[in-house]
């Protein structure tokens, strides 16, 4: 039965409510609730008398909106072929999708929060789009973390034994072919689009449509795509960068930046609910970046400390940002023409 434009309206509204009580509750528990907050609370509050940590957790607050910004133009570049939305639009709708993502497995919310910000009468063909873009995101990850590995073991996995020379020789060649199969598959993912419509049935009209979707970003867009993940990890992973430097850690930034893709690389393969994600990252952070120093125990505060700041910097701010255009939300809204 259709829904009449007031109770689709009302409901709406009560949507959006749900949302933004979802989100203010699942800041709280991460902030608030999880670990040793009053410990927490009471190192950065000695920390912020240091004229050095204010700085550096200053430059790593301004490097918030670069990092989102590279979000919202390559999301720009994506969803014009649905929809043409300015950059300022595009941030909102990131910012809004940042809001719905807090409280869902693996972020997922994220891809439906940005769409249902525009008006298309099929989302669908939006949240295609984005998780296009997740994919870039995720490819920058796994390109800067496997060659970060290759490094990583050389530094701190001994070879003692003349054959794991060649040993290590495979690896590369494993990574450096991974890396080139990788990016080959991404950049030519419309002319694969292409090959699958021989395989759907030709009465699937809506399914056709879907695929010409994909099919119709270019591989230039595609390419700017990935350069824009790329730009946008070294901009988080800077970040986190100079938060270790602010809580005292004093190691070079290449160094830090092997030791940080290691941690984004092995989180990206955890799947993790929302309410684990804050404390994983934390975990996984402090195996591999205490690898560095000489008295691990020392440095775990710290780390933990650094990881959490990042947290609200990158993921809590921008969310409760986002709460202020969650009325440009419309989950419910007309149909979409005639189904498969």
């Amino acid at each position: 039965m259709e829904l009449s434009a007031k109770v689709k309206k009302y409901f709406n509204i009560g949507l959006r409510f749900l949302f933004a009580m979802l989100a203010f509750w699942f800041i709280y528990e991460q902030v608030f609730r999880s670990g040793d907050y009053s410990n927490f609370r009471n190192e950065i509050s000695v920390r912020l008398q240091d004229a050095d940590f204010r700085l550096l957790l200053i430059w790593a607050t301004l490097l918030m909106p670069l990092n989102w910004g590279i979000e919202a133009f390559k999301w720009q570049l994506l969803i014009n072929y649905v929809e043409k939305v300015n950059f300022l639009s595009a941030y909102r709708s990131v910012l809004t999708g940042i809001s719905m993502s807090l409280f869902t497995p693996n972020r997922i919310g994220e891809f439906f929060g940005r769409v249902f910000t525009l008006k298309l009468n099929d989302p669908l063909k939006g949240v295609l789009l984005t998780i296009a873009g997740s994919i870039s995101q995720l490819m920058a990850t796994l390109l800067f973390g496997s060659v970060s590995a290759l490094f990583f073991i050389k530094a701190y996995i001994g070879f003692t034994e003349p054959w794991h020379r060649f040993f290590f020789a495979g690896i590369v060649m494993l990574v450096v072919l991974f890396s080139v199969l990788m990016v080959m598959l991404f950049l030519r993912a419309p002319r694969i689009s292409a090959g699958v419509h021989a395989f759907i049935k030709p009465g699937w009209k809506r399914i056709h449509e879907y695929i010409a979707v994909l099919q119709s970003v270019s591989r230039r867009t595609l390419l700017k795509v990935l350069l824009l993940s790329l730009s946008r990890y070294v901009v988080f992973s800077t970040q986190f960068y100079l938060l270790l430097r602010a809580f005292g850690l004093e190691i070079p930034f290449l160094s830090a930046f092997m030791l940080i893709s290691m941690v984004y690389f092995v989180v990206t393969a955890i799947p993790t609910v929302a309410l684990l994600d804050l404390g994983i990252k934390g975990s996984v952070a402090i195996y591999f970046i205490s690898m560095y120093f000489t008295d691990k125990a020392f440095v775990s505060t710290s780390i933990l400390s650094a990881t959490t700041i990042i947290w609200i910097i990158n993921l809590a701010v921008p969310a409760l940002l986002g709460l202020l255009f969650i009325n440009r939300l419309t989950i419910i809204r007309k149909q979409a023409a005639d189904g498969i």
